[in-house]
């Protein structure tokens, strides 16, 4: 007798999960905020001094949005590799929509899975690893996706963990 499809069962088998942090919070000292808030107050005079107040309110709106979106603790979220995709803070991405991945291991600073996601633009989806194992996730992830072999941290979150300002 032929299996009847029961749309309660779920057929997307997990093959490899894990909690995460959405983002790796960076610890500020005092002496980092007296230099981010010397460079926005010298942002500001520049402004000023050439004339341009709308320069002037971009960078203290700029340093006001960053400093009260970045004091904010990182959600933690699941991450499931299953037998039809990735699953990633409740949003499903099909293997067919992912044209590579690529996973950036050099702990204690950088443990990243990146996915890049087709269409006009190229998208990337940056995942941290935890403490999940790269040998085993890469062993799953490249049955069904390209892997860009290595390919490093992409240039934005360098800075961004240089200048801590994740």
């Amino acid at each position: 007798m032929p299996e009847v499809y029961d749309p309660d069962v779920n057929h997307n088998k997990v093959l490899l999960e894990w909690k995460t942090p959405e983002f790796i919070p960076v610890p500020r000292t005092p002496k980092w905020y007296l230099m981010a808030g010397v460079l926005v107050v010298s942002l500001v005079a520049y402004a000023i001094f050439t004339g341009s107040a709308t320069m002037a309110i971009v960078f203290i709106l700029l340093g006001g949005m960053f400093f009260l979106t970045h004091r904010k603790m990182p959600r933690i979220v699941d991450v499931k590799i299953t037998e039809l995709g990735v699953e990633y803070d409740n949003k499903f991405y099909h293997y067919n929509t992912i044209n590579a991945f690529w996973i950036v291991y050099h702990p204690p600073y950088v443990r990243t899975l990146y996915f890049r996601l087709g269409g006009k633009v190229f998208r990337h989806i940056k995942i941290e690893l935890n403490h999940q194992n790269p040998i085993e996730l890469r062993k799953f992830l490249t049955k069904e996706i390209p892997e860009i072999e290595g390919e490093e941290e992409r240039l934005t979150d360098t800075l961004s963990r240089l200048f801590r300002l994740q």
